[in-house]
């Protein structure tokens, strides 16, 4: 799996849409996340985890616990996550069970989980287009496992190397 772009929205300490371009790393096989304590680096290898899996990196927290403080209310939290595996490309975002301000009236309403994969598909002119492969959280996950060829557990312990050991 070789990552492209990771936007994350009310996720972590991010309020707003905070996007990161992996495509600036070009051609390279390996690459470090590296920066003094509190940087940022935990929350974008809990947001790629996130949009893989629906879990954090360490499987400690669920999505609506990595939900920014920071947010406005009516704001979701989101991941979307586009990689490449081999010649295919993907996308995957996910939003946990969070609440929200009802949009007529007073009050909180609760936004059920969502998941969505797709694949990136060429067409003859050149044109590309996304094709929906999963639309349902359990479906979403197995459907990356498939694609991986990691459950999540085996992808926190191959692809990440561990942190504060």
């Amino acid at each position: 799996m070789k990552p492209l772009t990771l936007s994350m929205q009310a996720f972590g300490p991010y309020a707003g849409v905070q996007t990161l371009d992996f495509n600036d790393l070009g051609d390279r096989q390996f690459f470090l996340i590296h920066g003094p304590t509190g940087a940022g680096k935990t929350t974008i290898l809990d947001a790629m985890c996130f949009a893989l899996y629906g879990t954090s990196s360490g499987a400690e927290r669920d999505g609506g616990a990595m939900r920014s403080d920071h947010a406005d209310p009516a704001t979701p939290t989101e991941v979307t996550f586009d990689f490449t595996v081999g010649p295919r490309y993907f996308r995957v975002q996910r939003r946990p069970k969070q609440d929200r301000p009802k949009k007529r009236g007073g009050g909180d309403t609760t936004d059920e989980p969502q998941a969505a994969l797709w694949q990136w598909t060429v067409e003859a002119d050149g044109k590309r287009r996304l094709d929906l492969l999963a639309g349902q959280w359990e479906r979403c996950t197995q459907a990356v496992e498939d694609i991986l060829g990691f459950k999540s557990a085996q992808f926190r312990q191959v692809v990440m190397l561990p942190q504060d050991r």
